[in-house]
């Protein structure tokens, strides 16, 4: 096809309300040519609402698949992060202070979005900021603290009691949130109130959880070799010292399988 035979073929298509990514589908044009043929040629309002109807569609549709390859991605990332974290656990057991800040945090703490600590007793929100600090190498720019109150208990007495426990400035301590009157029925009202800790460092999050499911599954399979060896142990005891064990061979020494 000679090439004004292209450019009558191209304006007839693009009268019909073709795009012009439609019309090079057909054409082996550039688009700048394709723009440059077509720029006397009006559409229709019809054919100018189907335009613009694919484009949403299509910047939906690779708004879609562009969400689910990030989201891909990002599992991936954090399983990677679990998995490393999990390598860590058997080096990390023989430490007392932090399998005690795991299972505090195992306990209390977030398991999904920013990692939170809440609670009103203060030995238990000073242990956890060491830990974070310690074990992990948290700055202490990061933390965000916010009181919860109940009407009534004086928030800036309240609030000079916990700044002198945690040490930080009090620009990090955000807005408290205050329990009015008629929305419990809890008598005794907390002293100190109740300290919420934040962390925003959705990797660090994932490396916690990796380490509780890494001393998860070491405290099971440690139970399974206890079991095992008790089993062991039950079945020499039941058998006089000369009896053949079933599995051995003459002479040769006990070949338990269990």
């Amino acid at each position: 096809m000679k090439r004004w035979e292209i450019k009558e073929q191209v304006a007839t298509f693009r009268g019909q309300g073709f795009s012009y990514k439609e019309i090079m589908r057909f054409f082996p044009v550039a688009k700048s040519t394709v723009s440059n043929w077509c720029k006397d040629i009006e559409l229709t309002d019809s054919q100018i609402q189907r335009l613009q109807e694919r484009k949403k569609q299509g910047s939906y549709a690779a708004g879609l698949k562009g969400s689910k390859a990030n989201q891909e991605r990002r599992a991936k990332e954090v399983q990677q992060i679990k998995e490393s974290a999990k390598s860590e656990v058997p080096l990390l057991m023989n430490n007392n202070l932090w399998i005690a800040g795991l299972m505090l945090y195992w306990a209390e703490g977030n398991k999904s979005k920013n990692i939170g600590v809440t609670n009103s007793d203060p030995n238990i929100i000073k242990f956890m900021m060491e830990w974070f600090r310690e074990y992990c190498d948290v700055d202490d720019a990061k933390f965000k603290l916010y009181l919860n109150l109940h009407s009534g208990q004086n928030e800036e007495k309240i609030k000079e009691f916990w700044y002198e426990l945690i040490k930080l400035p009090k620009e990090q301590f955000g807005k408290s949130y205050i329990k009015k009157e008629g929305t419990g029925h809890r008598k005794n009202i907390l002293y100190k109130g109740t300290l919420r800790i934040i962390i925003c460092n959705s990797n660090l999050l994932h490396r916690i959880l990796g380490w509780i499911e890494g001393a998860i599954e070491l405290f099971e399979y440690n139970k399974f070799l206890t079991k095992k060896h008790a089993l062991i142990a039950q079945l020499v005891e039941q058998r006089p010292l000369k009896a053949t064990v079933p599995g051995s061979s003459p002479g040769g020494g006990t070949n338990l399988r269990v």
